[in-house]
């Protein structure tokens, strides 16, 4: 007799197979044993992808291949081969803690009522940070993605709300798919804990995405996606982007301020202290530190204007949200049909 797994990992892969076999490990290694793996292959083209996914195989692992769909279209696919009751989706190139399943699972079975359980992680690869987000509200989510791509959800909330949106194809569709998550009400956790590890790499489409015209485009598609969300929350929304924005100008006065005089302190002793060869390796040691300085204030003069992208683009919908709402209020119909409105106020009362 074939046991049902309770959870299905989805491991999607375009030509990610130097990294594939790690991130397969990983789940392998969980102490909640009670799961199955559904690699979906989305049209790898490199050689050596293509022929570790034909020979890959395992007791608990099935290989689905696609024409290339992009990462929504893989996701949903794998979802759609899946047998769990609970879904994870897995990056080929990322890593699972030994016990993300095991406290993932804990946190979904403690609350009934909650349908997603995401975590913190660790960069690594190329960066080597923190994410330690702690609110997954809706009015969190719209001012940022709070929730991991790899949040262990329920199968109920995947099929309710129809999947990753497949239109969505440079990035931000997992942010998308939990604001409308918990817009139709779905709540979540944040565990407290790093359960994953996200690899950083020069082509990551978490770092391409930065690229021009970037975050700011992706935003405008979340606002297009959901502009009656957006509308009800730009109060607060815009508070918080002025403050980036302050946080922001304050932080690169500091760095300049620091780098400037720690710079001329140092080229001060170099100098005063030189003969002929260190001189020479003081000018190229001045240059090094400077083009690092200039690095960090280019990083983030472009958080900057990516913020202030951000509320022009916030800005520009609530004006439009509230032109359509005057104009309708201002219309015959709806002065016509204002009694029956007040009526139906009262009978909900």
């Amino acid at each position: 007799m074939t046991v049902t797994p309770r959870t299905s990992f989805v491991v999607t892969c375009h030509n990610l197979g130097a990294y594939l076999p790690a991130a397969l490990d990983s789940v392998e290694q969980q102490t909640d044993r009670d799961f199955e793996i559904v690699v979906v292959n989305d049209g790898s083209t490199d050689g050596a992808t293509c022929r570790l996914l034909a020979d890959l195989s395992g007791p608990r692992t099935r290989v689905v291949h696609l024409e290339r769909r992009g990462l929504s279209g893989a996701r949903n696919a794998g979802a759609s081969h899946a047998r769990g009751r609970f879904l994870c989706m897995v990056d080929a190139d990322d890593l699972l803690e030994p016990q993300y399943l095991e406290r993932s699972m804990a946190a979904l079975t403690r609350e009934p009522d909650v349908a997603f359980a995401s975590h913190w992680f660790r960069a690594f690869g190329d960066e080597e940070w923190d994410w330690t987000p702690s609110d997954c509200t809706l009015p969190a989510l719209l001012d940022h993605n709070t929730v991991n791509g790899a949040a262990l959800m329920r199968r109920e909330l995947f099929e309710a709300i129809g999947g990753f949106d497949e239109t969505m194809t440079e990035g931000c569709e997992d942010w998308e798919f939990w604001i409308r998550a918990t817009a139709r009400g779905y709540r979540g956790v944040i565990i407290p804990e790093v359960l994953f590890r996200y690899r950083r790499r020069p082509d990551s489409m978490s770092r391409v995405m930065l690229d021009v015209p970037g975050m700011p485009a992706l935003v405008r598609q979340l606002v297009d996606r959901h502009p009656a969300l957006y509308a009800s929350h730009v109060a607060a929304l815009l508070a918080r982007r002025d403050a980036d924005i302050r946080s922001l100008s304050s932080g690169r006065w500091r760095l300049e301020e620091a780098w400037a005089g720690d710079l001329a302190g140092r080229i001060q002793w170099l100098r005063d202290n030189a003969t002929a060869d260190t001189a020479r390796r003081a000018t190229s040691h001045e240059n090094a530190e400077r083009d690092a300085a200039a690095a960090d204030v280019q990083r983030l003069e472009a958080a900057l204007d990516a913020t202030r992208a951000e509320v022009r683009t916030l800005h520009a919908d609530y004006n439009r949200e509230r032109a359509e709402n005057e104009a309708t209020r201002a219309s015959w119909s709806w002065r016509l049909t204002s009694p029956l409105r007040a009526l139906a106020h009262w009978s909900r009362r």
